[in-house]
């Protein structure tokens, strides 16, 4: 294990964000929907550890800016007309265009890049220091399109001998897939445990 989660993972900074925009649950695709036509730019939100000289994530530091964001910011339309006199006769008017103001889309863009920025960073900065045979995307969050793309493209572009892996998107939603199919290798070996004696470990690493 070269890093892990200090608190919040990516896939719960994107749900409870969705959360706070009121988004239905899981949040991550939702935020990605939105997030196809806005701009990835439009707000400048932190990327947490993305500078630690470790592997390890935190996410929460994201969440809570997200949340100071929308508590001291409205979601404003694309563009705003208001009237401009342009001579002394008030009928001769001009319409004027204000600066973009930021919606929701701008908003949910803006987070996901944050996210996947802190990700590719530190999987590429570990790949060019491991050398690995194999990079493989797993878990929820490998279900969002922009960061299968440009983690990939990164690895093509940098490791061009190193395989990438990931699974289909509908295999990306959760761990079921995986135990199913952990537990038939299993079964093919006749290893199996008597349910009687099974017992649950809840702190279990």
């Amino acid at each position: 294990i070269l890093g892990k989660t200090k608190d919040d993972a990516a896939g719960e900074c994107f749900d409870k964000v969705a959360k706070l925009l009121g988004l239905p649950y899981p949040g991550g695709p939702e935020i990605s929907k939105l997030a196809q036509t806005g701009k990835i730019d439009a707000i400048d939100f932190p990327r947490p550890m993305l500078k630690s000289n470790d592997y390890d994530f935190s996410f929460s530091g994201l969440k809570t800016s997200a949340l100071y964001w929308l508590r001291d910011n409205e979601f404003g339309p694309k563009t705003t007309d208001y009237r401009l006199q342009t001579t002394a006769n008030e009928s001769s008017e001009a319409v004027v265009r204000s600066p973009l103001a930021v919606d929701q889309h701008d908003f949910c863009a803006s987070v996901e890049q944050a996210i996947i920025d802190v990700l590719v960073a530190k999987t590429i900065r570990a790949a060019g220091q491991y050398s690995p045979k194999t990079i493989i995307l797993c878990g929820g969050v490998s279900a969002n399109k922009k960061l299968r793309e440009t983690l990939e493209a990164k690895i093509k572009n940098q490791f061009t001998t190193t395989n990438y892996l990931l699974p289909p998107t509908t295999y990306s939603m959760d761990n079921a897939a995986m135990i199913a199919v952990a537990g038939y290798y299993h079964a093919l070996k006749k290893n199996f445990v008597d349910w009687k004696d099974i017992k649950a470990d809840p702190n279990w690493k």
